[in-house]
């Protein structure tokens, strides 16, 4: 495990950027750039686990009633594709 002293030395400066216009303090923000990915990532994987009972879609948020439509969406689509198709 590396450590702290295992390092080497290095500067460390801020650069001064352009201010913003549009408030006063003349500040930008960023504050929801740690979170804007995994809204997406979470949808994916709810749409992952349910793929096999043929879910491809889901729109946020994934509250439990529309898990449980896509579902049985899922499901009444598969029986009817099932239904039309000659024996």
């Amino acid at each position: 495990m590396p450590h702290a002293s295992d390092l080497p030395n290095f500067d460390v400066e801020t650069a001064k950027g352009t201010p913003c216009v549009h408030n006063p303090l003349g500040v930008k923000g960023c504050s929801e750039v740690g979170v804007i990915g995994s809204p997406p990532a979470v949808i994916n994987a709810i749409i992952d686990a349910l793929s096999p009972l043929g879910v491809t879609d889901l729109q946020m948020p994934a509250t439990p009633h529309r898990v449980w439509a896509a579902m049985h969406a899922a499901a009444d689509a598969s029986a009817a594709r099932g239904a039309s198709t000659p024996a």
